[in-house]
């Protein structure tokens, strides 16, 4: 249960960290407009191999954070000050958001994949959400960084990118979907819940 429970947040924080429209989700909708789902899906699967060594990163530095005497304490401040700055982050890409530029994609499958991974790297933001929210639940007991739970909440976080990737590249653009008002609506939802956990932790931390 403990192990499926690690992959299920995996894929949901993996999900949510790809809902904001950016380079790499519109990236991957234009795709599957101009060339076809299959390369839309391609251009995913290079972008969400790069989330492996991300959130590897991120769950690495959260246990080394881990390691100081006073474990869930320490881990809860550190996600405190990750959410708060994520929100401040969502909060002015919320202002400034008018909507990324997309350059066109090559339509081989080899520059496909490749500006996919290279897209994702340098994309750096993944990390510190990794961090926080590994953080977060590792301060309430919910996440071991022990093989294999670790590596399932990995996994799960690659599956939840590609995921969302796929639907962005599927549903998004056939909706007719205006790219910048809807970034401004979703980077205001995320900087409030993710201000709110930082409420939320501070409270249980020092209530």
């Amino acid at each position: 249960m403990s192990s499926l429970l690690h992959l299920l947040f995996g894929i949901g924080i993996g999900l949510v960290g790809v809902i904001p429209p950016g380079l790499l989700n519109l990236t991957a909708a234009k795709v599957s407009v101009n060339q076809g789902r299959r390369a839309a899906m391609i251009f995913a699967a290079g972008a969400s191999l790069v989330v492996i060594a991300q959130v590897y990163i991120g769950v690495f530095f959260s246990r080394l954070i881990s390691e100081s005497p006073e474990v869930s304490t320490t881990l809860e401040k550190f996600a405190v000050i990750v959410f708060v700055a994520l929100s401040i982050f969502f909060f002015i890409r919320a202002r400034l958001d008018s909507g990324p530029e997309v350059k066109p994609v090559d339509k081989s499958d080899y520059k496909l994949f490749g500006q996919g991974v290279m897209l994702s790297a340098l994309n750096i933001f993944p990390i510190p959400f990794y961090i926080g929210f590994s953080s977060f639940l590792a301060g309430r007991g919910m996440f071991e960084f022990k093989f294999p739970m670790a590596h399932l909440f990995i996994a799960g976080a690659t599956i939840g990118t590609f995921s969302m990737l796929t639907l962005y590249a599927i549903y998004v653009k056939k909706w007719g979907f205006d790219s910048a008002t809807f970034a401004k609506k979703i980077h205001y939802t995320l900087a409030a819940l993710t201000m709110a956990i930082a409420i939320f932790t501070s409270i249980k931390i020092y209530g």
